[in-house]
């Protein structure tokens, strides 16, 4: 079977995404390096900044593997970013909650990131920055209801 150009477009932006995320993930890594994380591991303390969260929750708003989120917790709670504490919906599904030192840390690289994301988009029209992001989510909308091949 060929693609069509709308498969083909999509196939683009497969490698398009691949170096993106390449570079995204190298970016991060400098950012919050001074902050002694790393890019996983700021993914994974960002999402518990504003309320904690299961790693099952977690995995899936990030769409990752439980199992990844789970050791890169661990970390986090051994080197003090993050507690495990008690969750009243689910005796054995602890919530992470940030620590005070998590907190600290992603205040740390704030200024960093603000910096980095704004010498990013300059020249860009933030109208057409706004409206990839939303066709992106729909993308990824799109392919998490595409069946499994």
């Amino acid at each position: 079977m060929d693609r069509t150009k709308g498969g083909d477009a999509i196939t683009n932006l497969l490698l398009v995404t691949f170096r993106l995320n390449g570079n995204f993930l190298d970016a991060a890594d400098r950012i919050s390096a001074p902050s002694n994380l790393t890019a996983a591991r700021w993914q994974i303390l960002g999402s518990v900044m504003q309320r904690p969260k299961t790693v099952a929750l977690i995995a899936r708003e990030m769409g990752l593997a439980r199992q990844s989120v789970q050791r890169i917790a661990n970390i986090l709670a051994t080197e003090g970013y993050v507690s495990f504490i008690n969750n009243p919906a689910h005796k054995r599904a602890k919530l992470i909650e940030a620590t005070s030192e998590g907190r600290t840390a992603m205040f740390s690289l704030s200024e960093r990131q603000h910096i980095w994301a704004n010498a990013v988009a300059e020249g860009f029209d933030i109208d057409e920055l706004t409206l990839l992001v939303e066709m992106l989510r729909q993308v990824s909308k799109q392919l998490e209801t595409v069946e499994k091949i």
